[in-house]
């Protein structure tokens, strides 16, 4: 089978839903099938095995670093060409219009994976001066209409698909698929004792956050609550990997809160340093609420590390309560973390047993069918 995956961000952006279409794209291929991928074009195109077709794109200068396709004249003609099976899309913009467009005029089956919460983006990230309670509505209206023409609609949770059906997004399937996490990359094997060292960490508690920096992934939350753990746990230190449109907003909060020098933010780390990472530190903590899935919190548990997280969307979907992590409510951040850091050891084993679950190819398996699913209903369609 040859799978045409369309990406709203490609490389060198990385987020959730780049990442997740790499591990997918990996499993697929591990299992016999072959993967292409249509993306915006960028003037920093990354090597790759994989052929990318790349999409004359424009800036979207709302969000730093993300790109809108603003031609695709030759899009039918490169899928022609490369003869593909399926059109999978990992996007809710641009290119989930494109990629329907193409699936109708070729005959072929549409998926498109609900990575984000669009309704919820759009607060931060509008280009339009309009009132949230105006432009959040006008959002839903365009996902019901959108999700209901794709053969399948994955959601990476339960409570995504809940909170799909919830909004009256009426869809000709919806299936369950998380992004698998690749355990081979993330193990407890990975610890490095001089990683903490590399950050000027050695010796100290070392709590981790990974994401972009962005408004809504909540990191104040979390450094908020390292004001009242920092008067308790003096050796207590926050290490911040990634990087993102908020990175010098977070740095200035940091700041003000008077916890700076108990923060470290890292920015963005290398496939190597950031399994490094996860091995090497007492826990993770998200706060997010804008989590479909929240791949990073399978990276941890799959490195050995218990995760703090919030009680919110996806999060206990993977996170349960005492035995690989511990869940907290927005004021709660702080007494989650200490619950977290005084079991941490103990919930090793149970945080590297829960994300074995969610492997790759266990998780590839689920998308095959899928797939499946999805030629079945265009079939009865056509």
């Amino acid at each position: 089978m040859k799978v045409a995956m369309f990406a709203d961000s490609f490389y060198p952006m990385i987020d959730g839903a780049v990442v997740a279409m790499e591990n997918q794209s990996k499993g697929l291929e591990a299992r016999g099938h072959e993967v292409v991928v249509l993306a915006p074009d960028t003037k920093q195109r990354p090597k790759t095995t994989r052929t990318v077709h790349y999409l004359p794109s424009m800036e979207f200068r709302w969000y730093k670093g993300y790109r809108v396709v603003v031609s695709a004249s030759d899009m039918l003609e490169r899928l022609r060409q490369e003869k593909v099976d399926v059109l999978h899309c990992h996007g809710l913009a641009s290119m989930a219009i494109l990629s329907l467009t193409a699936a109708r005029a070729l005959k072929i089956p549409h998926l498109i994976t609900f990575h984000t919460m669009a309704n919820e983006a759009v607060k931060y990230y509008s280009p339009l001066p309009i009132r949230q309670d105006m432009i959040e509505p006008m959002v839903w209206l365009y996902l019901r209409n959108m999700l209901k023409r794709s053969e399948v609609v994955i959601a990476p949770s339960q409570p995504i698909k809940d909170e799909l059906l919830d909004n009256g997004v009426k869809m000709q399937a919806c299936e369950v698929i998380p992004t698998g996490v690749d355990c081979k990359r993330f193990t407890p094997e990975n610890y490095d004792k001089g990683f903490l060292a590399r950050y000027g960490l050695e010796g100290k508690r070392v709590v981790l956050h990974v994401g972009r920096l962005s408004l809504e992934k909540r990191l104040d939350t979390v450094l908020e609550a390292m004001v009242s753990l920092a008067r308790e746990e003096p050796d207590l230190r926050l290490l911040v990997a990634g990087h993102g449109p908020s990175s010098e907003h977070y740095k200035a909060m940091a700041k003000s809160l008077g916890v700076s020098d108990r923060v470290v933010f890292a920015g963005f780390m290398s496939d190597d340093e950031l399994a490094k990472a996860y091995a090497s530190v007492e826990m993770l903590v998200i706060a997010s609420t804008f989590e479909t899935q929240g791949l990073v919190v399978l990276e941890a548990l799959a490195s050995g590390t218990p995760v703090a997280g919030i009680r919110y969307r996806a999060i206990p979907e993977f996170v349960k309560e005492g035995k690989n992590g511990c869940l907290f409510e927005q004021s709660t951040c702080a007494e989650a973390v200490r619950r977290c850091l005084s079991r941490s050891k103990s919930m090793k084993i149970n945080a590297l047993a829960s994300a074995r679950e969610y492997s790759i190819d266990s998780c590839t398996a689920r998308l095959e069918m899928a797939y499946s699913l999805a030629s079945d209903i265009l079939a009865k369609n056509l």
